[in-house]
């Protein structure tokens, strides 16, 4: 029979621990691998998220800028109006005192004649008092004219101020109104080009850390908290010494007990 070198007792202890531990050894180093991958995996995802979300919030507030500017130029077209209608009754009170002063003068002449048919100075003197209240009153009117005519030059003046105002918003508006929609078709073509970029990094995620993930998510916001100087990066609490440590070793999702997001400590 053939002799089988026998090991020292020493030696053979040692082989037999390496024997033991070296498998599990390299597994837990796989492991931690794959973990790492896991929560790298997770953070892209994140940012394809938050990237997302803020594509969404400008094309959404794309419509509200629009309104913004279409109201403004509505406010200008009412204030083209308003003045168009001031206008409009300081020469109707021109036209008004027109032909009031007209009446006045017509009346006096009436007074005038029938001075020269009348036999009695005391008739002749009261027609005398209501030419010279017509002439009072054609002063006024006269006054109020010339008050008027200087008030619809102003008005004229601006009138066209606002309409020449309301030309510029219109051109400004519609140009912007053009970019906003071009933006909007640019956008749209991004987020699709997006969410596909999404699906292919949700894939690559752990199913049970993607679950999680997306529950967190789901509420609003980034899932994932970086922490800084022992704090969670989100509410910004004061996290236990384990928690810190947990979410540096990065073999497992480590949850902030304040606020629920999972906890990431950069390297």
């Amino acid at each position: 029979m053939k002799n089988i070198p026998v090991l020292p007792r020493g030696l053979r202890l040692r082989r037999r621990r390496e024997l033991r531990y070296k498998e599990p050894i390299r597994q837990r180093k796989k492991g931690s691998v794959r973990v790492a991958k896991s929560m790298e995996r997770l953070l892209e995802l994140q940012e394809c998220d938050l990237e997302i979300a803020r594509i969404r919030r400008e094309m959404d507030d794309i419509p509200k800028r629009k309104a913004q500017m279409e109201s403004a130029l509505d406010a200008q077209k009412a204030r083209v109006a308003e003045a168009d209608r001031t206008l409009l009754e300081a020469q109707g009170r021109i036209r008004r005192a027109e032909g009031e002063i007209a009446e006045a003068h017509a009346q006096e002449r009436k007074y005038r004649e029938q001075q020269l048919q009348i036999k009695s100075n005391d008739e002749y003197r009261a027609l005398e008092t209501q030419i010279a209240a017509l002439k009072t009153r054609v002063s006024a009117l006269e006054d109020d004219e010339l008050a008027a005519m200087d008030e619809v030059e102003a008005l004229k003046a601006k009138a066209a101020e606002q309409k020449a105002e309301l030309a510029r918003q219109a051109e400004r508006v519609d140009a912007e109104v053009k970019d906003y929609l071009s933006r909007a078709e640019g956008l749209g073509a991004e987020l699709a080009s997006l969410e596909t970029d999404r699906a292919a990094r949700a894939a690559e995620v752990d199913p049970g850390w993607l679950a999680r993930y997306d529950r967190i998510a789901s509420k609003g916001g980034p899932a994932v908290a970086i922490v800084e100087h022992g704090t969670c990066g989100r509410c910004h609490m004061k996290l236990s010494p384990a928690q810190a440590v947990q979410a540096r070793r990065r073999d497992e999702l480590v949850f902030c007990d304040f606020c629920g997001h999972i906890l990431y400590a950069p390297a």
